[in-house]
């Protein structure tokens, strides 16, 4: 059941991402994960097959909020 709500929480976040930070997006997870832009975006966000390996999917978790919160700072700033 935890490998289930990891998923659905990795998909609840990357919704939260804008579309137009997708790019972004994927090639910074490429180079924490030390993995190609293209997988991380045909397989683990596209059919999100995340490996369960070494904790991947709570560092993805934990990475994702951080990425989230600080694009949420810097459009916080722009728009002051």
């Amino acid at each position: 059941m935890r490998d289930i709500n990891e998923i659905d929480n990795i998909k609840r976040l990357f919704s939260q991402i804008d579309k137009s930070d997708k790019e972004d997006f994927f090639e910074k997870v490429a180079e924490e994960f030390d993995m190609v832009k293209s997988s991380v975006r045909s397989g683990w966000f596209s059919r999100f097959e995340i490996p369960m390996k070494y904790n991947v999917r709570k560092h993805l978790i934990v990475y994702m909020q951080n990425y989230i919160s600080r694009k949420a700072k810097k459009s916080n700033k722009g728009g002051i």
